[in-house]
């Protein structure tokens, strides 16, 4: 696992530590880490604001308001797009590879958070 310090907004969102500290800020010693890891490392706290406002997005996001039709239709561009990246992997990694399934699992990864990020702002933005 990468150090809080080399991790993107994104990233840093999804971490337990820092999504408990954004949604319970009473809570003394997480409070005391995370004020104290800013001190620690300025230069972050633009990655640490961006983060702070996903985390309050996620927590107000309600999955109810999607139609049973916009999560078929959004799990099915989901495994296109896999189905598509995993045959482009299979022609570009033999199976005896080390590296071989490594870029899909990346991209799995990179296009999960995109997905996330995306029903985020679907979400604000559609309501407002």
């Amino acid at each position: 696992m990468k150090p809080f310090s080399e991790l993107s907004a994104e990233e840093l969102a999804m971490e337990n530590l820092f999504i408990r500290w954004v949604r319970f800020p009473d809570d003394q010693a997480i409070r005391s880490f995370w004020e104290n890891w800013i001190i620690k490392y300025p230069s972050r706290k633009d990655t640490v604001d961006k983060a702070r406002e996903l985390v309050l997005i996620a927590s107000d996001w309600k999955p109810e308001m999607l139609s049973n039709q916009e999560v078929n239709s959004i799990w099915g561009r989901i495994r296109s797009s896999l189905d598509i990246i995993g045959d482009r992997d299979q022609k570009k990694n033999s199976p005896d590879s080390p590296n071989a399934g490594f870029l899909t699992k990346g991209i799995i990864l990179i296009l999960m958070s995109v997905t996330f990020l995306f029903f985020l702002f679907y979400f604000i933005f559609s309501n407002h």
